[in-house]
């Protein structure tokens, strides 16, 4: 019996126009505050989701026979009318299927492999979510789903946390759900979260890891005070997880430095209950900061192989070295 061959994944960086379009969206959400127009909050949480849609295609199914399902769901998800947000949902899902279905083709034994439930879920929860707008506390959920579930293993490697999967995600996946239903949950999720992945190998050595994992703690635990959960989940979760995760990912030499945009995003939850006109200001740094320190990434080289050009450089170096 003839065995099937086994095909070399060949990745590109499907994340980086998703980038791009989030950083169009943000823009846009931030134009709408002083222009007085009432789609800030569309603009912002569809920028929040173009980086959620490049990073969990670029982490877990970025080969480049997936480019046609790549493209569907970049077009789709730049149309800023929610249909299209459903169909591009639709397509993440289809991507991710069909990824899972072509693991074996891979090399990889799927029964073997830790299953990251609350990243595989989070398609399918945003197809139920976009079908359900405008209920914009709803739409956090697929977002938490993902960044929880994904920087599970970053802070495993920095921190030596435990690397919770499959079933050990239970009360992470729990305690998202039930804060929809139960929003007065929603600020004790850092708390859960730290609870189910703690153990007594845990370390503080690395500064970037533990301001993300403080600010998941801490932030929602303020919002019980000053209020406004979703800019709690915008500006102390989601904002400074994507830093985290994105630039560990992408450009791991840069790693330590992400602290500062997790920093000023923090401040900007904060200030916004003081000094709201400036708070802004602060998230805005730390967004360009952020953009800065990934700015390898952004050359047409890099987007075709999916490798950030310093990284190019260094394989390049060595091959040449004798």
């Amino acid at each position: 019996m003839k065995k099937s061959e086994i095909k070399e994944i060949e990745p590109w960086g499907v994340n980086i126009p998703f980038i791009f379009l989030a950083i169009a969206y943000w823009a846009l959400g931030s134009l709408s505050l002083p222009l007085n127009w009432s789609y800030h909050p569309y603009f912002m949480m569809l920028g929040a989701y173009a980086l959620y849609f490049g990073m969990i295609q670029r982490l877990f199914f970025p080969a480049k026979n997936y480019l046609a399902l790549h493209i569907a769901s970049l077009i789709f998800l730049a149309i800023p009318i929610y249909y299209f947000q459903i169909i591009a949902s639709v397509a993440l899902a289809i991507t991710e299927v069909k990824a899972l279905l072509d693991l074996r083709n891979y090399g990889y034994n799927a029964k073997k492999l830790p299953i990251n439930a609350l990243v595989l879920s989070s398609p399918f929860a945003s197809i139920i979510t976009w079908l359900l707008y405008p209920n914009y506390w709803l739409l956090i959920t697929p977002l938490l789903l993902y960044i929880l579930g994904v920087n599970v293993g970053v802070f495993s490697v920095n921190l030596r946390t435990r690397p919770v999967f499959g079933l050990y995600q239970l009360p992470i996946f729990l305690i998202i759900i039930s804060s929809y239903f139960f929003p007065i949950l929603f600020p004790f999720i850092g708390v859960v979260y730290f609870l189910t992945i703690y153990r007594k190998t845990f370390t503080f050595k690395n500064t970037s890891a533990i301001s993300s994992l403080l600010s998941l703690i801490v932030i929602p635990l303020l919002s019980l005070y000053f209020g406004d959960f979703v800019h709690a989940f915008t500006l102390g979760i989601m904002s400074t997880l994507f830093f985290s995760c994105i630039t560990y990912s992408t450009s791991r030499y840069n790693y330590d430095k992400i602290v500062i945009s997790i920093i000023l995003s923090d401040l900007a939850y904060i200030l916004r209950f003081f000094y709201f006109k400036i708070s802004g200001i602060f998230w805005v740094i730390a967004v360009l900061y952020f953009l800065y320190l990934i700015r390898d990434n952004f050359y047409l080289t890099s987007i075709k192989l999916g490798l950030s050009m310093r990284f190019i450089r260094m394989q390049k170096e060595s091959h040449e070295s004798p």
